[in-house]
């Protein structure tokens, strides 16, 4: 999976649907979650399928905080049927500007990464030793990346948002108060990231 998803980065620099783009992230990220278990011992579907909600929402937060910089090197991850629907359009990125319409694309698929991250929390709980928290510090740096896309309200242009000395407290005090289970939050529609398309 992994080898096939490099191979397809040499050729693919556009993804028509979100389908389209979790295939992807199944080959690219959900394998690096498989692979972690196993050398910790972990062999359970049930660890497995939060693992692959985690690799996926990961990967697709990566995505977002690197719409300016994979844009430059001339690949592209949000959906274009969304990007369509949206009344968004490639030009703007050209001129670094990062439009309303782009905001709304980007705002509703983070909403949608937030669901992966609250789908997959439990494999922080699922596991123990050093993993879990290990796992636990790893499910928090991807949604605070998240919520600081969020709150630069996705404007990668003017500076990458990313992890700083800033965040750590937060971070450390957010794996010291974990508590176990998923948190409460209105469910939203999405799609097991094993989803396989054509």
């Amino acid at each position: 999976d992994l080898l096939s998803a490099f191979r397809q980065d040499t050729t693919k620099t556009r993804y028509e649907t979100f389908e389209q783009l979790l295939h992807y992230c199944r080959r690219s990220a959900n394998p690096v979650g498989r692979l972690v278990l196993r050398i910790a011992g972990y062999e359970d579907t049930r660890v497995d399928v939060a693992s692959d909600f985690v690799c996926t929402a990961l990967q697709l937060v990566n995505f977002w905080q690197d719409l300016g910089r994979d844009w430059e090197r001339g690949r592209l991850y949000v959906p274009l049927d969304e990007i369509r629907a949206a009344g968004a359009r490639e030009e703007d990125l050209d001129r670094r500007c990062l439009t309303s319409q782009w905001r709304s694309v980007l705002s509703a698929l983070a909403e949608r990464t937030k669901e992966m991250f609250l789908r997959g929390r439990e494999v922080a709980d699922l596991v123990g030793g050093r993993l879990r928290l290990e796992l636990r510090l790893t499910w928090l740096g991807g949604w605070r990346v998240l919520e600081r896309l969020e709150g630069r309200r996705f404007d990668v242009f003017g500076q990458r948002p990313e992890l700083g000395a800033t965040d750590v407290p937060l971070i450390l005090w957010r794996a010291a108060t974990w508590r176990l289970g998923r948190p409460r939050r209105p469910a939203l529609e999405v799609r097991s990231p094993k989803s396989r398309v054509p």
